[in-house]
């Protein structure tokens, strides 16, 4: 019965991350292929993503867990993405979608985790998620790894 209520839950959880209401951003509005060019020209040898359909996540985390986020120099933002234009790593996309590790930088439609670099193309979203809100996507989406 436990696990039932526990699937319940986490659908919930995602149900209002990827369906309630988000404050609506932009990213680049370049065409597909003169994004992908430009971003290979233009980025260091880290793994690189084009990314549309994406939501920037403010994930809220107990006190003791974002001072250590924040002492490694990153922020308590991730980036999720379902709709991948252009990897340079394509065995870690899952076809539900991509979630980045916490933000080092964010620069116009440039977001920034510690290992990876991810171009922002189109419309996007940004809105604060629980941490088991985060957990659940992360299950989701690693249950459904392609």
């Amino acid at each position: 019965m436990s696990v039932s209520l526990d699937r319940n839950l986490d659908d919930g959880l995602l149900a209002d991350l990827l369906f309630g209401p988000a404050h609506m951003l932009r990213g680049t509005e370049l065409d597909e292929e003169e994004l992908i060019r430009i971003a290979l020209e233009s980025f260091d040898p880290r793994p690189l993503l084009v990314v549309r359909t994406w939501m920037l996540l403010d994930v809220i985390l107990p006190s003791a867990e974002l001072k250590a986020i924040e002492d490694r120099g990153l922020k308590p933002n991730v980036l999720y993405a379902n709709h991948v234009l252009f990897t340079t790593q394509p065995e870690a996309v899952s076809s539900y979608g991509v979630i980045s590790g916490y933000q080092a930088d964010l620069d116009s439609c440039i977001f920034e985790s510690k290992d990876t670099l991810y171009v922002l193309a189109g419309r996007g979203a940004r809105k604060h998620v629980s941490l088991p809100a985060l957990i659940a996507l992360q299950q989701y989406i690693g249950g459904h790894a392609s």
